[in-house]
């Protein structure tokens, strides 16, 4: 009697694990939004102590924040030619340079230098330094958490954060800002750009209080070149991997098979009112199309305009960027399209 019972009770379990297998809700990855895009603004206040609207820190003697306002041409006259040049927003060109231990992206308008971004242990960010603690923000610069931007004749109001200031503080050098890009978890700066003000409002990675007044910095117009969005994938490449070097891992391999999977997820998943990227699609896709693979993971972004920022998004999210820095992973497929980025992660 008590087998019979056992073998009941054990072809219940089965049918309750089918059950369960069929119609439990798959897995979702997470798109993880621009906070700062459309988000309210927080009343909380960042290390007060620190912010006076009067802070003033001394502009840079060296490194590359001596950049900015200088012509392009006094930069490839010392470094040469760029490895890749395309157009950006609002008439801007992004010029990115490699070299050993050193990643720039140069944004240029009317061959001036407005913005340069900067990761890397050789790059010369100074004051600052990669991979330093980001105490040596609060404890030697002076900060304005409610700083007043001034370009084209106007005032732009914007505000940081407690996130933010964790994550991407804003310093004034001068007359041009500094986004000091930093991990959270470690408190390591991974990142610097030094940019004026014209570009700190265009690329709009904080808050702006009168948002109303910066419609001509809009990016939601389909006026971005045509080949923003291929070197923008191509640079999501190239920023993921130099993250993964900072933070000692292997960079991972860009397979076109997964690119070409990307770009169909992608499509599928925006096409629909409801857009949701989910594990199931994703593994039935990679299946379809004979791509191999143990395990595959999926980050997805949107509504930031600018790539490094994107990318200190995903750092600072704790599932986004346990596949960003996973070990497991060895390739990686992604797309690009108007405001979403998609990268997929693969264990062969």
């Amino acid at each position: 009697m008590g087998r019979i019972i056992l073998k009941v009770l054990g072809v219940i379990v089965v049918i309750l694990v089918i059950i369960y297998l069929f119609y439990s809700p798959r897995l979702k990855f997470d798109v993880l939004k621009n906070p700062n895009k459309h988000s309210s603004i927080s009343s909380d206040k960042a290390h007060p102590s620190h912010h006076t609207e009067e802070a003033q820190n001394t502009m840079p003697k060296h490194g590359i924040g001596t950049w900015v306002g200088k012509s392009l041409n006094k930069l490839t006259k010392k470094f040469g030619q760029a490895d890749r040049v395309y157009p950006f927003y609002n008439s801007y060109k992004n010029y990115v340079f490699k070299r050993k231990n050193q990643y720039y992206i140069v944004s240029v308008k009317d061959n001036i230098i407005k913005s340069v971004y900067a990761t890397g242990k050789d790059v010369n960010v100074q004051p600052l330094k990669i991979m330093e603690s980001g105490s040596h923000i609060y404890e030697n610069l002076s900060i304005n958490t409610e700083p007043t931007i001034r370009t084209h004749h106007k005032k732009y109001d914007i505000e940081l954060s407690d996130h933010d200031m964790k994550t991407q503080a804003l310093v004034k050098f001068g007359q041009i800002y500094a986004q000091i890009y930093m991990d959270e978890q470690t408190n390591e700066i991974l990142a610097v750009r030094y940019l004026d003000s014209e570009a700190l409002m265009n690329f709009k990675p904080y808050q702006t209080l009168n948002d109303t007044e910066t419609r001509e910095f809009n990016h939601d117009d389909k006026s971005s070149p045509y080949e923003q969005n291929s070197n923008q994938l191509l640079t999501l490449y190239e920023v993921t991997n130099e993250m993964r070097k900072l933070k000692g891992l292997r960079p991972l391999k860009v397979d076109k098979d997964v690119s070409r999977i990307a770009f169909l997820n992608l499509y599928q998943a925006t096409s629909k009112e409801d857009v949701e990227f989910r594990e199931d699609v994703l593994e039935d896709q990679l299946k379809e199309r004979n791509i191999l693979f143990k395990s595959a993971g999926q980050n997805v972004g949107s509504d930031f305009n600018d790539v490094p920022t994107l990318i200190n998004s995903w750092l600072n999210s704790d599932i986004h960027r346990s596949r960003l820095l996973s070990t497991d992973y060895s390739q990686m497929g992604g797309e690009v399209n108007d405001s979403y980025y998609n990268l997929i992660f693969i264990e062969e």
